[in-house]
């Protein structure tokens, strides 16, 4: 790294490390009882293919439910992200409790392609999602009880 103007530059790239472009989403009181399917979606147009998504998800989940869990990850364009992993968040009960915690979902999301190849520049469309734990039982889930869902989608420079 180098710095330049002030701002550091990623050496051997004309990025520096700052956002490039930046969509967000707030609804509140949003009372979702989907156990499996799309809770949040936002379009973001990616303007180079040298970037990175950080993407960030906030609410209110619940999985009820003895001996059941629920997961909420995010796809791009229909698919998980591959690289550097999928971006996801599990809850496990035991018990038939019924409570209701904060939770964030956060991760940087270079490619979705089998080969790793990294995301396109263009129109992209990210979803949160609600759905199975591997091959636990579904539980019966609630987001964003009584509280802000916030959907976040940064593209970045790669910090790396």
């Amino acid at each position: 790294m180098e710095i330049q103007n002030g701002k550091t530059k990623l050496l051997g790239t004309s990025c520096n490390l700052r956002t490039i472009g930046y969509k967000y989403q707030s609804q509140h009181n949003l009372f979702q009882e989907n156990d499996v399917g799309q809770l949040a979606s936002i379009t973001i147009t990616k303007k180079r293919s040298d970037t990175v998504l950080k993407l960030s998800y906030s609410s209110s989940i619940r999985t009820q439910g003895a001996l059941a869990a629920t997961r909420w990850y995010f796809q791009i364009d229909g698919q998980e992200c591959r690289k550097p992993t999928p971006i996801d968040i599990g809850m496990w009960q035991e018990t038939a409790d019924n409570t209701h915690v904060p939770a964030v979902l956060t991760g940087i999301c270079e490619s979705i392609a089998e080969s790793g190849a990294a995301l396109a520049a263009g129109q992209h469309t990210v979803t949160v999602r609600i759905g199975q734990m591997l091959s636990i039982h579904v539980a019966d889930a609630i987001s964003g009880w009584h509280t802000a869902s916030i959907l976040e989608v940064q593209e970045m420079c790669p910090q790396y």
